[in-house]
């Protein structure tokens, strides 16, 4: 992998307020046509009015490639794979400072490893003003349950994967969220302990998987009177270190490259 995609992260908020009938935040850079043609292509032109944002911590596209087996039931739910580049330094609270502002690091104002709270306009404040509940399932002291503090809405914090995943499931059940992100963050971990392609990384990587699969199956069960998008959105990748350990942050292909995966769930609702 020597080249860098060329579709930027920062037109994911865009693609996303888009496909909603929702008003783009302010410094939205811009959208993915591909996206957005491919959803109103599944829903007949329809907007899309419920969002599952399933974000996996470090997943690069060399790792969905290296270990494709294990993103077959990621495929299945959301076949549209879109190769994104990743935003300068590649590190956790910046990256998702990009996806979901829609701006640059030099814009949301996080330019390396910290956890401020974004003042900028975010997706979730855009949601906010038209009239839609978003909401954040997270697990604790993560960048997701701090860089996006302070607005009106609903913010879940959780030990852990796993009880992030549970309460996700509850909260679709529910049916009043219009946006939720859930965020998971053990390969990120393990990797860092490990190297990616550690015995633990490769079950970190089944356990987004499965968690992903549980989430969509959810979503097709509980949102059939909506048109539903849902996505499998990492926010960097990562590379081996020559000290071993897994690392990332470097502006290279292997950091920067990602894959997302996305998939409509049309209502079963003929007045939709």
């Amino acid at each position: 992998m020597n080249e860098f995609n060329t579709t930027p992260l920062t037109h994911l908020t865009g693609s996303l307020c888009k496909v909603m009938g929702v008003e783009p935040p302010k410094n939205s850079e811009g959208v993915i046509d591909t996206l957005v043609d491919y959803v109103f292509e599944k829903t007949d032109g329809k907007q899309i009015d419920r969002v599952l944002m399933f974000n996996p911590d470090a997943i690069g596209q060399w790792t969905c490639q290296k270990y494709a087996d294990k993103f077959a039931s990621v495929k299945e739910h959301a076949p549209l794979e879109l190769p994104l580049l990743s935003v300068v330094p590649p590190k956790t609270p910046v990256c998702f400072g990009s996806m979901y502002t829609g701006a640059s690091p030099s814009v949301h104002g996080i330019l390396h490893y910290e956890k401020p709270v974004i003042k900028i306009d975010s997706i979730f404040d855009a949601m906010l003003r038209a009239g839609k509940k978003p909401c954040i399932v997270t697990v604790e002291n993560s960048s997701m349950s701090k860089i996006f503090n302070e607005r009106d809405m609903d913010y879940y914090i959780e030990d852990y994967d796993g009880q992030v995943v549970t309460k996700a499931l509850e909260l679709i059940e529910q049916d009043k969220y219009d946006l939720i992100c859930v965020y998971n963050q053990e390969y990120d971990d393990v990797m860092h302990r490990s190297h990616p392609n550690s015995k633990r990384s490769q079950r970190a990587i089944d356990h987004y998987s499965s968690s992903f699969d549980r989430l969509a199956n959810q979503v097709a069960k509980c949102w059939t009177n909506h048109n539903s998008l849902i996505g499998y959105a990492p926010d960097h990748g990562t590379h081996r270190e020559w000290y071993l350990l897994g690392n990332h942050g470097k502006n290279i292909p292997q950091d920067m490259n990602i894959f997302h995966y996305y998939g409509v769930i049309p209502s079963t609702d003929k007045k939709i």
